[in-house]
C-alpha cells in the first residue's frame, strides 16, 4: 500500500511537498510504535514564541523541529497566535525530575513509598514520583513545588503524585500532574505565571487544568467538586469540559459532563473574636441565604499551611476544645450550599490564654447549707495547677475581700465566717513558672446563723455523697458529667445528665478519680469537653485499719 502511494507520488511530482507530508503523518499513524501513540505533551504558544526558538528551548534535539511543525499541522509558525497549543511527543521533550519540598506535615499522615509500597509516617522524607500521602482526621500536609506550586491537602485525603518535571533548558517550565483519589486539596498553582507551565489534578469523575490560579478540589469515586477563588480553570472528562471563573464552581459526576458553573456563596460575617480565656469555649457567626452547612477549620499560622480543627456541620458554630494550646489562631470559614459547593471564605484571627485552667469546684455547693464560724473550700486540681490563688468577698466583683488573697498549694482551705449573709468565692490556678491563669470561676455560697442549740451533724455529701460545680454559661441547657477511675475515661464509675452546674455522684471508694463535663444548647449541639480533673476520695476513718493491724500484732505475738 505504501509503495503504491510512493509511486502516486512520484508521478505527481508537483504535488510532492504536500503528499510526502501527508505519506510522512500516516505511516507514524500506521506504525505500531508511532509518536501518536506516545504521550503527548501540550505547550501553550507566547507571544513572539515559534517552533524554531521552543525547540532549542525545550527539546532534546533542536532539529526536530520540524517534526513538531508537521505533527502540528503548521504551515508558518510565524503566524501561530499566541495561546494556541503545541502537542509535542513527551520523548522529544528535554525534561528534568523537578524537586518536590514537604513544607508542613500536621497531625498523622501515612507516606506509601513509590519504591517498596511500604507505608510509613510521613515527617520529612523526600518526596518522588509515584508516591502516595494519606491524612488522618484533623491532618494536613503542604507540598511546595519547584516553581512555588503549593498544594495543602485536607484532613482525610488519599494523593497520589503522578508527575513533576522541568521542561526544557531555558525557560523555568513545569509540568506537574497529580491525582487526588479521595478528599479535599488547596492548590496555588504557578504563582509566578511561568509561560508554559501546566498543573493538572485528575479525581475519579474529571481533572481541572490551570496555568496560573488559586481553587480547591473535593473528590470520592462519583463526585468532583471545584472552586476558584482566583484566576480560572479547565475541568473536563472524556464526556465535556468546561472553564471555571473566579469565584464560580462546577460539580462532575461520574460518567457525566461537568455542570455548568455558578456563583459560590458569599464570606460569612465572623465577629471580632476576643482573647480566648476559658475553654472549652465555641466560635459562632452570621447565617448566609442559601447555606446548608457550613466549613470551618482552624490554624495556628495564618497562611492555613497546617490545619488544627477540620469541623462541616449545620449550626453556625464550632467547639475549641480544652486540648487546644495557649497561642495565636486563625479562623476560616465558608458556606456550602444545596449543591455541596464551598463559597468565598472569611479569616478572623484570636489568640487563646487559658491555662492554668480554673480548678473546678468540689464543696460547698451554692445550695449546701453552710454556717457561720469554720467553713471548708475544696476545689480539683487542674492541668498544670501547682498553687492556687483563694478569694472570699462579700461583693461580686471581689472588691471588698473577707480576708487577703491567700496563695495555697493545696487543694483546701478553711476560713472563719463570723457574719452570715451572701458570699462570693473563686480560685484561680498558678503554674509552675508562677503564670496565673485567668480568674477562677465564681460561686456563691449563703452563710446561715449558728443555732441557739447546735445539733452538730455531717453533711450528707461527706459520708455518702461526692458533689462537683462549675461555672453556669450562657449557652448551655443541660449538662454531661462523667466520674472515671483513669485519665482517658474508658472505665466511667458513673455518668449523670443535670440541667444545673452542678452534680451529685455516690460516693465511691476511696481511691484518685478524673472528672469531666460538658454543655448541650437548646439545639442539641454538645460543647467540647472540659479539661480532665483529678479529684482524691480521702479514707473516712483509719480506725479500721489500725484495729486490724493490732490484731495482727497480737495474733502473732
Amino acid at each position: 500500500m505504501v509503495c503504491k502511494m510512493f509511486n502516486f507520488v512520484v508521478k505527481n511530482s508537483s504535488k510532492l511537498p504536500k503528499l510526502v507530508t501527508f505519506i510522512t503523518l500516516l505511516c507514524m499513524l500506521m506504525s505500531p510504535a508511532s509518536r501518536a501513540e506516545e504521550s503527548v505533551w501540550e505547550y501553550e504558544m507566547q507571544p513572539g514564541d515559534h517552533i524554531w526558538k521552543i525547540a532549542h528551548e525545550l527539546l532534546t534535539d533542536w532539529r526536530s523541529w520540524q517534526t513538531v511543525e508537521r505533527l502540528n499541522n503548521v504551515d508558518n509558525d510565524r503566524l501561530m497566535a499566541a495561546g494556541t497549543i503545541l502537542r509535542i511527543p513527551t520523548s522529544m521533550i528535554q525534561q528534568r525530575p523537578a524537586t518536590i519540598q514537604l513544607i508542613e506535615v500536621s497531625g498523622p499522615v501515612t507516606l506509601i513509598s513509590a519504591n517498596d509500597q511500604s507505608g510509613q509516617p510521613l515527617k520529612d522524607q523526600v518526596l518522588q514520583v509515584g508516591d502516595q500521602i494519606q491524612t488522618g482526621t484533623n491532618a494536613s500536609v503542604l507540598l511546595k513545588f519547584e516553581d512555588d506550586t503549593q498544594i495543602l491537602l485536607n484532613p482525610e485525603s488519599e494523593f497520589i503524585i503522578n508527575q513533576a518535571s522541568i521542561i526544557g533548558s531555558k525557560k523555568n517550565v513545569i509540568d506537574i500532574k497529580v491525582l487526588l483519589k479521595a478528599g479535599e486539596a488547596q492548590v496555588r498553582a504557578n504563582p509566578e505565571k511561568v509561560p508554559g507551565s501546566r498543573f493538572v489534578i485528575e479525581t475519579p469523575s474529571a481533572f481541572a487544568t490551570t496555568r496560573g490560579t488559586v481553587y480547591r478540589v473535593r473528590a470520592d469515586q462519583s463526585l468532583t467538586a471545584t472552586e476558584v477563588t482566583q484566576g480560572k480553570v479547565d475541568v473536563e472528562n472524556n464526556l465535556g469540559r468546561t472553564k471555571v471563573p473566579q469565584n464560580f464552581g462546577t460539580l462532575t459526576a461520574k460518567n457525566s459532563p461537568p455542570q455548568k458553573p455558578i456563583r459560590l456563596l458569599a464570606a460569612p460575617a465572623v465577629p471580632a473574636i476576643d482573647t480566648i480565656r476559658y475553654l472549652p469555649a465555641r466560635l459562632s457567626w452570621g447565617l448566609i441565604k442559601g447555606a446548608t452547612s457550613y466549613r470551618s477549620q482552624l490554624s495556628d499560622q495564618p497562611e492555613f499551611q497546617r490545619i488544627l480543627l477540620d469541623n462541616l456541620g449545620q449550626p453556625p458554630k464550632l467547639n475549641i476544645p480544652a486540648t487546644l494550646a495557649d497561642g495565636q489562631y486563625w479562623l476560616m470559614v465558608r458556606a456550602t450550599d444545596t449543591n455541596g459547593l464551598q463559597g468565598l471564605e472569611s479569616l478572623q484571627h484570636f489568640s487563646i490564654d487559658a491555662r492554668p485552667f480554673p480548678p473546678t469546684i468540689q464543696s460547698p455547693f451554692s445550695n449546701d447549707p453552710v454556717y457561720t464560724g469554720d467553713v471548708s473550700f475544696v476545689w480539683a486540681q487542674p492541668e498544670e495547677a501547682e498553687e492556687y490563688l483563694f478569694e472570699l468577698s462579700v461583693k461580686e466583683d471581689f472588691s471588698t475581700l473577707v480576708q487577703p488573697a491567700s496563695t495555697l498549694n493545696s487543694q483546701t482551705i478553711s476560713v472563719s465566717i463570723a457574719d452570715p449573709g451572701t458570699y462570693f468565692w473563686r480560685v484561680t490556678s498558678i503554674n509552675a513558672k508562677q503564670k496565673t491563669g485567668p480568674s477562677g470561676y465564681t460561686n456563691t455560697i449563703t452563710v446561715r446563723p449558728t443555732p441557739a442549740t447546735p445539733e452538730l451533724q455531717e453533711a450528707t455529701t461527706s459520708k455518702t455523697e461526692l458533689g462537683f460545680a462549675w461555672q453556669q454559661d450562657d449557652f448551655s441547657e443541660r449538662y454531661q458529667i462523667q466520674l472515671a477511675n483513669d485519665k482517658d475515661f474508658t472505665h466511667l464509675v458513673d455518668e449523670l445528665n443535670v440541667t444545673s452546674a452542678e452534680a451529685t455522684f455516690n460516693k465511691p471508694d476511696t481511691g484518685t478519680y478524673y472528672m469531666r463535663v460538658r454543655g448541650f444548647d437548646s439545639d442539641n449541639y454538645a460543647g467540647s469537653w472540659s479539661s480532665t480533673q483529678k479529684v482524691e476520695v480521702p479514707v473516712d476513718s483509719y480506725l479500721p485499719a489500725f484495729i486490724w493491724s493490732v490484731l495482727t500484732i497480737a495474733i502473732f505475738l
